[in-house]
């Protein structure tokens, strides 16, 4: 175990020494993805911004809420949650896409992971100026408190990049994993307050739990309420933040070691 433990600490290491060579890798998937498009890479915020029209005006009518209020609300929960989806989804397939560099280029497997995850984070960071856009619009308020969103934002990022690491290792081996988190992120969906404000919850006894024990709820708030209150989310969502972290660093771990030894050979 301690040997594993060395190696792999050994392996993080030098792949972040590499760091050009993933940053580059990520920056050209985005690029790839969008190749000979009219639009490029504004296509990211594109769909986020008819997404973010449709249902907004919607929801806010049928939930009876003020739209200059709501839509802010429900672009960055849309934003922060397609990141969490996409760091399942596009960062189970890590391993899986870079098969031909794994097996042909000697270079430590976690550059891979850091390659999408600076590819899925790239794009969320697109799909920011939406927010950017809305909170203009919709005369958010800005201070210094909204600042406070930096703090969350790492947590959601190392988050992300632990998602992308238990996955990418997960689903090398069975590729119906991706599959399978897809499909428990859409029901997470619905019971996470997105495209629903937490108050309406919080407002009835009997499902204030739903949001309370909420770990995904935890790590949009830490972000979203500096963003569009400009002050700190409550403790209790740091803590919570904290704890998933936590919990995904122990899941990774056990992962990794696992199956670091068997992905070349279950690719």
């Amino acid at each position: 175990m301690k040997e594993e433990t060395a190696r792999t600490i050994r392996d993080v290491t030098k792949s972040i020494g590499l760091w050009h060579i993933w940053i580059r890798l990520g920056v050209q998937d985005v690029r790839l993805k969008f190749r000979r498009s009219a639009v490029g890479v504004g296509w990211i915020f594109v769909n986020l911004a008819v997404l973010v029209s449709a249902i907004g005006f919607i929801y806010a009518n049928l939930l009876g809420q003020d739209t200059r209020e709501f839509i802010p609300y429900l672009t960055i929960g849309m934003i922060l949650w397609g990141y969490l989806t996409s760091s399942i989804v596009d960062g189970g397939n890590a391993f899986v896409n870079s098969e031909g560099y794994i097996k042909q280029i000697s270079l430590p497997i976690y550059v891979y992971v850091f390659r999408f995850f600076v590819s899925i984070s790239l794009t969320t960071l697109v799909a920011m100026l939406a927010y950017v856009v809305v909170a203009v619009v919709y005369a958010v308020p800005f201070g210094m408190g909204t600042l406070l969103a930096l703090p969350g934002l790492l947590m959601v990022m190392a988050a992300s990049l632990l998602l992308v690491t238990i996955f990418a290792h997960l689903n090398a081996r069975f590729r119906d994993i991706a599959h399978m988190a897809s499909v428990g992120m859409q029901v997470l969906f619905y019971v996470t307050p997105v495209i629903f404000p937490a108050e309406l919850l919080r407002k009835r006894t009997d499902l204030a739990l739903v949001v309370n024990l909420n770990p995904m709820y935890h790590l949009l708030e830490v972000v979203r309420r500096p963003l569009l209150a400009g002050v700190a989310a409550d403790w209790h969502s740091y803590v919570a933040a904290g704890v998933v972290i936590g919990v995904l660093t122990a899941i990774a771990a056990l992962v990794i070691a696992t199956n670091q030894r068997r992905i070349v050979y279950s690719l």
